[in-house]
């Protein structure tokens, strides 16, 4: 092979060699990014109402915690129980590709038979995260919405850790905002603020984690800086609660049964 041969073919190479990384490059960005699961938003308690017989029969530590940990829920839902019909809705929705990494979504979603249009928008940056934005139209609310931004977040092109930040028509700024991370594994870790005093519950925060059998909800009282942490095991069914304003903050179980029961520490 003569040394002109050698350089038509060097950059025969070198272009196939660009041609392929671009392709690869533009692979990645092809793929829809995924909307974020309902999990992103939501408490999940069902273990600690799955069986009523048991409850009945449970000791004053699990009842405290159960009040507490509802009392955490309520907070978390009454910010985010549109948005999370709403998102719960998108998925599996068909996005239009609007410009290279921009989609958009037009559907609609209903709550308790008050109807909701929902223009949905995310855009993909330069390090693949994604920016969500859910405009809402409905005549539901008070004052009605049109085309308002109800409540928007950064995430992972997976979905797979974010932020969302949650508005009101009535107030200015952000009302709330919760921090999420979700592993393959199934373990979750939510993160709540509530930044609005709509609700009277301005100042608290509200942390959720699952992780493997354990679920724990630290709960931060706005109103007086009162902490309160529950652990409850989902296969052995037993926790503990710690809470200034029950048994005098002292760390408080109960056993498989949920009969009170000694502290292993």
């Amino acid at each position: 092979m003569n040394f002109r041969s050698f350089k038509s073919l060097t950059a025969i190479i070198l272009i196939m060699a660009v041609f392929i990384s671009c392709s690869d490059s533009n692979n990645t960005n092809e793929i829809t990014p995924e909307i974020p699961s309902a999990e992103t938003m939501a408490i999940d308690l069902s273990d600690f109402n799955n069986n009523s017989n048991s409850k009945l029969k449970a000791g004053s530590n699990f009842n405290a915690a159960l009040f507490r940990a509802g009392i955490a829920k309520l907070i978390v839902d009454a910010n985010l129980i549109i948005p999370k019909v709403l998102i719960t809705a998108a998925q599996n929705k068909d996005p239009e590709v609007v410009a290279e990494g921009e989609y958009q979504w037009m559907y609609t979603a209903e709550n308790e038979d008050k109807d909701f249009s929902v223009l949905l928008t995310a855009e993909v940056d330069s390090e693949d995260e994604v920016e969500w934005n859910f405009f809402v139209t409905t005549s539901a609310t008070d004052p009605p919405l049109n085309n308002f931004l109800l409540f928007s977040g950064e995430a992972e092109y997976d979905g797979s850790e974010g932020e969302w930040t949650y508005y009101d028509a009535q107030e200015e700024g952000a009302v709330s905002e919760i921090e999420w991370d979700i592993d393959n594994d199934g373990s979750i870790d939510l993160d709540f603020s509530v930044l609005s005093d709509r609700n009277g519950n301005m100042g608290s925060e509200i942390d959720y984690d699952f992780d493997g059998a354990i679920k724990t909800i630290v709960y931060v009282d706005g109103s007086n800086g009162n902490t309160t942490t529950i652990e409850f095991n989902t296969e052995t069914k037993v926790g503990f609660i710690i809470s200034p304003n029950y048994n005098e903050g002292v760390k408080s179980c109960w056993d498989e049964n949920l009969e009170d029961a000694p502290c292993a520490d």
